[in-house]
């Protein structure tokens, strides 16, 4: 998976922020699907949030969002993120 050239919206980056604070305040590990139930949830409280959080994604079909965080915070894009392994052999995000 790779973003390519598209740069991800300030929103979507915020909302990894986001969805990481909220991750580990209520669970303490946290993966990236973790963070993409979260971007899920904020989006569904405000109405046409959506199409407002992915519009400078123009990938077309089916678009593995989990992947798209992954990417996001091993390109850097995401400010004190970064993945790492845990000990079962895992990818995880931490904070640095």
């Amino acid at each position: 998976m790779s973003l390519g050239r598209q740069k991800p919206s300030e929103y979507f980056l915020g909302a990894i922020l986001r969805g990481y604070e909220k991750e580990y305040a209520d669970k303490g590990e946290v993966a990236c699907s973790g963070i993409w139930n979260q971007v899920v949830i904020e989006c569904l409280r405000a109405s046409g949030a959506f199409p407002t959080m992915f519009e400078w994604d123009k990938r077309k079909g089916n678009v593995n969002r989990i992947g798209t965080i992954a990417d996001c915070i091993r390109a850097g894009l995401v400010p004190g993120l970064r993945l790492e392994m845990n000990e079962k052999g895992r990818e995880r995000v931490v904070a640095h």
